[in-house]
């Protein structure tokens, strides 16, 4: 037992070097909210798995889960708001647009408004009360669906102390931008409780013509938790706890864009258009978890209800083209229902008169189940068995009631309201059933990893004569780790992955097989993980939505990819230094090189992926992505500076004219003093040079740009 524990341990993977160790020995048996769970735990995952834990949070006290991300090699993102209000994740080049396309949960209950029948999330949770992050990657992902390809991201609340404790946060910055948080709780020998709070707020860094709004957010969170349960050194220990969750947002953000003129001019701009422009939503869980552990065995059942309400009130056409017709005529291309180049301009920077149709994206989201894992340790002579089943019952619906306004732009920039039409409505919901089945098995200097997930669904559109999607499908996987000698161990893994088609029974669900190798090494003064990936598609799957079509196409509809192959190459390095008189040096690198490419020629109808040649790369996805990661410790203060850079990528696969996305690089710096042992005083700075490069093409093909530098100044206070 204790060779296969240091065998374990010597093969975990890092981060960051700020990641610790879980303790072995917690007075409470179960961290449920954690998919990981313990180091011995986690360390056993078939596939590469990564942790960010509340110490490495804490260091930059970053709120946009894309600039955290950034430190994980084979996660990627695609910029917005520069908030990360509503992140594009894709993990070993899964597609980025709203992160639909890997399973996302919060403890353990996955958290998109609707995973199976609309899993474009448009809700995230706020980062700013986050507790810590796992990524799970290759054959780990088996144990974590709907989406099976690429990986799954599971965030960790803030858990419930030990003690009676507590914790405030107070910042403000740049762009009147203020955020205060704060938690406090309590344990007894059979009870426990938390609640928390957070309010986070900004005018925003962009100006519109002829408007003095906003363009910024104001968003609130609270959170509580309640614990009962027996002793805790009772033979059969049981644990219930209960989670409610509330969270509400309005914030001025569009998906309009600007064309390649404007943007030279004032990257941080807005046109006049689009002041009307708003996010308006609303989210509510509540999460109901039974422990009962005996002897090696663990069982935890949790049930679940979320709701989640929003209206996306924003541009959606003018004098009847799309804004992305509108855009690509004022920067010299095509032109429909503008007479020349100049007429586009006009309207787009409020000189001339135009219709402007803005469309109240308006959805409600209910999204309920309940899941079990069953837990046992089994011993057979040398060998030991970690085995895990896992079950679920999920239902989910989009309700879709969207009409569209009709404004009319005065040739001096003014917006007057004119009319409502009626609403474009569908009712679309899934039922599900999953389960799987994982056995880490340890022997000698081994530990295989086999495991199957069962996915059963229905996603019917009400309306449709056609079911939208019916699949009932088995996934396998096997994952191996070796331990090549106390400071090193190799692993493979290779498993089937799977993606939902929420359509009209077109197209074909995604299928993928993929497979990964890698090496990790933990020595004295180093550790750090190299992995190389394949993933062969046999059908790539495109959802049409506002944030990320290629063209004017019905939302919520799909089109096949056809066959692509995405292989890459990860690295990860954290190493510190001791250089004398108290000084540490702290050094970490992660880089991600991805190579993503169609296999097949087609053209979509629907305008999801545009024109496809074969050989064309996937959009929005960089090549090459690098993170460096370097500081200096003394004591009481630390300094730390993070160096993000991303090579040139395109924001369609056709890459045309003002499609391409040039290389950049972004350099954030944070510092911090320890006032007493309970206070900290600290001060960020993000987009440390002021970079104005285009870091995306999407929403609509407009050129956007980074978050200006962006100061933020702030107390922590513990008690």
């Amino acid at each position: 037992m204790k060779k296969h524990l240091l065998y374990l341990a010597i093969s975990a993977p890092v981060v960051m070097s700020a990641v610790v160790q879980a303790e072995e020995d917690k007075d409470y048996r179960l961290e449920s909210v954690s998919i990981l769970g313990g180091e011995a735990e986690r360390i056993q995952v078939a596939g590469s798995t990564h942790l960010i834990d509340a110490a490495a949070l804490e260091k930059f006290e970053y709120t946009d889960i894309q600039r955290i991300l950034a430190a994980v090699p084979g996660v990627s993102f695609r910029n917005e708001d520069g908030y990360g209000l509503r992140p594009n994740i894709s993990i070993r080049g899964t597609r980025d647009d709203r992160s639909g396309k890997i399973t996302l949960m919060e403890d353990g209950v996955l958290i998109a408004p609707a995973p199976y029948s609309a899993s474009s999330a448009y809700y995230f949770p706020t980062m700013g009360r986050i507790n810590g992050v796992e990524v799970m990657k290759g054959a780990s992902a088996i144990k974590n669906g709907p989406y099976t390809i690429g990986g799954a991201l599971n965030l960790l609340s803030t858990p419930i102390p030990e003690t009676q404790s507590g914790k405030v946060n107070l910042e403000y910055g740049s762009d009147n931008t203020s955020r205060a948080h704060g938690w406090v709780g309590d344990s007894k020998q059979n009870y426990g409780w938390l609640v928390e709070a957070q309010k986070h707020q900004s005018d925003g860094f962009a100006t519109i013509d002829n408007a003095k709004d906003d363009t910024g957010f104001d968003k609130q969170d609270v959170l509580a938790k309640f614990r009962v349960n027996t002793d805790r050194g009772a033979n059969v220990y049981q644990q219930l706890d209960v989670k409610l969750q509330y969270s509400d947002e309005l914030s001025d953000q569009t998906y309009v864009g600007l064309t390649e003129a404007d943007f030279k001019n004032d990257a941080h701009n807005r046109y006049g258009l689009t002041q009307q422009d708003e996010m308006d939503n609303e989210h509510k869980e509540i999460t109901l978890s039974h422990l009962i552990e005996f002897g090696n065995t663990q069982v935890t059942t949790t049930g679940y209800y979320i709701e989640f309400e929003r209206d996306w009130f924003k541009v959606d056409k003018i004098n009847g083209d799309g804004i992305d017709k509108v855009i690509e005529c004022a920067n010299g291309g095509a032109c429909n229902s503008f007479a020349t180049q100049a007429d586009a301009i006009a309207v787009l920077n409020g000189t001339a008169a135009s219709e402007i149709k803005i469309k109240h994206n308006n959805r409600a989201y209910e999204s309920k189940g309940i899941q079990t894992k069953l837990s046992h340790i089994a011993t057979t002579g040398t060998v030991e068995h970690q085995i895990e089943l896992g079950m679920r019952y999920h239902e989910d619906s989009e309700d879709r009631s969207q009409p569209t306004e009709t404004w009319q732009q005065n040739a001096d920039g003014s917006l007057v309201y004119q009319s409502t039409g009626a609403p474009d409505t569908r009712y679309t919901s899934a039922k599900a059933w999953s389960a799987y089945i994982a056995d880490d098995i340890a022997f000698g200097q081994w530990v295989v990893s086999p495991g199957v997930r069962v996915e059963d669904y229905k996603i019917e559109r009400e309306g449709s004569a056609d079911k939208v999607a019916d699949e009932q499908v088995t996934l396998l996987g096997l994952g191996a780790t070796y331990q090549l000698n106390e400071q090193t161990a190799l692993f493979a893994g290779l498993h089937e992955g799977h993606s939902p088609a929420p359509n009209d029974g077109s197209s074909d669900p995604e299928e993928a097989l993929n497979f990964e190798t890698g090496v990790r090494f933990n020595g004295q003064d180093y550790q750090g993980e190299a992995t190389v990936f394949v993933s062969d598609y046999k059908n790539l799957l495109g959802t049409c939505t506002a944030s990320g079509a290629a063209g004017d196409c019905d939302i919520g509809d799909t089109e096949n990819g056809g066959e692509v192959t995405i292989k890459g190459l990860e690295l990860m390095l954290n190493t510190q230094r001791n250089l004398g008189k108290g000084y540490t040096f702290p050094l970490g690198l992660t880089y991600t090189y991805t190579d993503a490419k169609f296999e097949t020629t087609f053209s979509d109808g629907g305008d999801v992926w545009g024109n496809v040649e074969k050989g064309d790369k996937l959009p929005s996805l960089s090549d090459h992505q690098l993170q460096l990661r370097a500081g200096l410790e003394k004591e009481k203060w630390g300094l730390d500076l993070n160096v993000n850079y991303f090579s040139d990528t395109c924001a369609t696969a056709a890459c045309n004219v003002n499609e391409e996305i040039d290389a950049y690089t972004v350099i954030d710096l944070s510092s911090r003093y320890q006032l007493t042992n309970a206070t900290k005083l600290y001060a960020n700075v993000d987009n440390l040079l002021d970079s104005e490069d285009v870091v995306a093409r999407a929403p609509k093909n407009g050129a956007r740009a980074q978050k200006p530098l962006s100061l933020m100044l702030g107390v922590s206070h513990q008690f």
